[in-house]
């Protein structure tokens, strides 16, 4: 999961009690909690998008962080990656029918096209749930999660 605000701290506390393994990256360090559950590990990358290279084989990736800026570049980064390795599971982008919009122009202009759009999820979440509180956004993206894995 890269980004450490409110959703990233939501998501975290809700997958507490699910099966699932955390990697907790932001470029930031201040974002992390001092303590941490035993489930969660948390990096700093900086640039954050670097740590894409290193993700396990197999990983669902959330991207939700404090930067429209970095958002696009991590999201860049998956879809180069998938290109390459088509090994991620899951890539889920925070966001708005606005923020796609301009993702879009953005990502046509570094060279991805219709065929890499299809490569990921946005917004996160279960289809019908429109709270921006950042609990039920957690909430909603852990259900889709375990809609993944159960499949």
């Amino acid at each position: 999961m890269f980004g450490g605000g409110h959703v990233g701290h939501a998501l975290v506390k809700v997958l507490g009690e699910l099966p699932f393994e955390l990697r907790w990256i932001d470029s930031r360090d201040e974002v992390f909690p001092a303590a941490l559950p035993a489930y969660a590990l948390a990096e700093h990358s900086d640039p954050v998008q670097a740590a894409v290279a290193d993700l396990v084989s197999g990983s669902a990736v959330l991207i939700m962080s404090f930067s429209h800026a970095e958002d696009l570049d991590i999201l860049a980064a998956c879809l180069k990656r998938q290109r390459k390795k088509n090994d991620l599971i899951y890539i889920g982008l925070i966001g708005s029918a606005t923020k796609w919009a301009s993702f879009l122009h953005r990502l046509q202009a570094r060279g991805f096209g219709s065929s890499d759009f299809d490569r990921f999820t946005s917004p996160i979440g279960i289809a019908g749930i429109h709270s921006k509180l950042p609990e039920v956004i957690a909430v909603s993206v852990a259900a889709q999660l375990l809609q993944l894995t159960q499949a």
